[in-house]
């Protein structure tokens, strides 16, 4: 709690630099505080193949997003809290935290920079698919994300940027539980290139080092070349295509005799491994009177809590249609597959599922939704397992745009 306290502290500080430096300019302060009423139904609450548990849930979410933007100004920031109640299984309620805040500005017109920050304290029930690709047993974790970086017109159709990532994730460990704690650093470098109205090449180039609590270390340099296009007002698709060239050092434990003793024991020996593995990232968006289409897929690899590094592939895909003026119709189908790659480790998961949904708006600025989704996870290599998991939700959403 220390540590989000200084964290807002630390938002707030940027908020009033922001505020101040473009007083002469015209625009306001958009404060939109929120709130989300959740109750809900989940069959297996520890994502467990054996033992399975379910529960009622009910959770409250208040947040608040504050908006500043300027012709050289953009502010983005979000504070909320997840408080949840778990009926049967109550040693399981906690209240998460999620902090974020978004900022550029142009010092010039070609010179600009950036700034996004992130800390969230959640418990890994499925949050830890979303960043590792990897599914583990249910874990308070605290993650602080910061990515500043600066951008650079050097023609009217030429742009070079310049990125640096800073994260840290910390699993506060249960008796028996023995995740790895990690700190990353990467660097990226980037040239755009305005082909034409409708068209953007890009490049990019990503190295990018992490440490873990267990010592292992993973070094990886990404090239990547895309374009971003936009096919008519409605359409547009944006791709990152390239590779991830990768370093690993483990420490495994072997048996070697004493050179004294002339006993067997055991004894930590670093192995370095190498490999190269694909990188790719499509989203395509296409937009009709009525409604909407998403699609995103992602290949590429992450750090993860077993103190080594995942391949995985994200797929998601997300509809949205207006049935009449207040009722919406939305559903979500995903796939999300990851391999663990570390020498000596056989690990494969594959989880997917749909998620479809009814959100009614009551006003302009309450609704309800009513929503459902299936989950099936398959586990293969050294354990082989299989579990499904049914979610239904009801939900009630408020929120009012204040501005100052």
């Amino acid at each position: 709690m220390v540590r989000g306290r200084r964290f807002c502290g630390c938002l707030w500080a940027v908020c009033l630099i922001l505020g101040g430096s473009t007083a002469g300019l015209s625009a306001d302060w958009i404060v939109t505080p929120a709130i989300e009423l959740k109750g809900q139904y989940l069959s297996n609450i520890n994502n467990a193949p054996r033992n399975v548990q379910s529960d009622y849930i009910a959770s409250v979410r208040p947040n608040i997003s504050l908006s500043y933007n300027t012709e050289i100004t953009l502010f983005q920031g979000t504070l909320a809290l997840l408080g949840l109640h778990y009926f049967h299984n109550s040693e399981l309620d906690r209240i998460n935290q999620y902090y974020s805040f978004l900022a550029s500005h142009k010092l010039t017109p070609r010179l600009g920079l950036n700034l996004a920050t992130a800390f969230i304290t959640d418990s890994t029930a499925t949050e830890e698919l979303q960043a590792s690709g990897t599914v583990i047993n249910r874990q308070t974790r605290t993650s602080v994300a910061a990515n500043p970086g600066l951008s650079y017109f050097l023609t009217e159709r030429w742009s070079t940027s310049l990125n640096y990532g800073f994260n840290l994730v910390d699993y506060q460990a249960r008796e028996g539980r023995n995740y790895n704690n990690y700190e990353g650093h990467s660097l990226t470098h980037g040239f755009d290139y305005i082909l034409n109205e409708k068209t953007t090449l890009l490049s990019r180039l990503t190295a990018s080092f992490y440490k873990y609590s267990n010592n292992n270390t993973t070094a990886a340099l990404g090239p990547q070349l895309g374009f971003s296009h936009k096919y008519m007002e409605k359409w547009d698709i944006n791709f990152l295509g390239g590779l991830n060239i990768n370093r690993i050092k483990s420490d495994t434990r072997v048996l070697a005799a004493n050179t004294f003793t002339g006993f067997l024991e055991l004894r930590q020996q670093s192995q370095t491994s190498s490999s190269v593995s694909p990188f790719v990232t499509l989203g395509a968006n296409y937009r009709w009177q009525t409604g909407s289409l998403g699609l995103n897929y992602v290949r590429s690899q992450s750090a993860n809590a077993y103190g080594n590094q995942s391949q995985y592939n994200n797929f998601n895909l997300n509809v949205s249609q207006a049935l009449t003026e207040r009722l919406n119709l939305s559903v979500n189908p995903y796939v999300y597959t990851s391999t663990i790659t570390n020498p000596g480790s056989d690990y494969n998961s594959v989880y997917y599922g749909i998620r479809p949904g009814l959100s009614y708006k009551l006003t302009e600025k309450a609704s309800v939704g009513a929503y459902y989704a299936f989950s099936y996870r398959t586990v293969s290599g050294t354990t082989s397992y299989s579990y499904p998991v049914n979610d239904v939700w009801l939900t009630f959403n408020y929120a009012t745009p204040l501005h100052y």
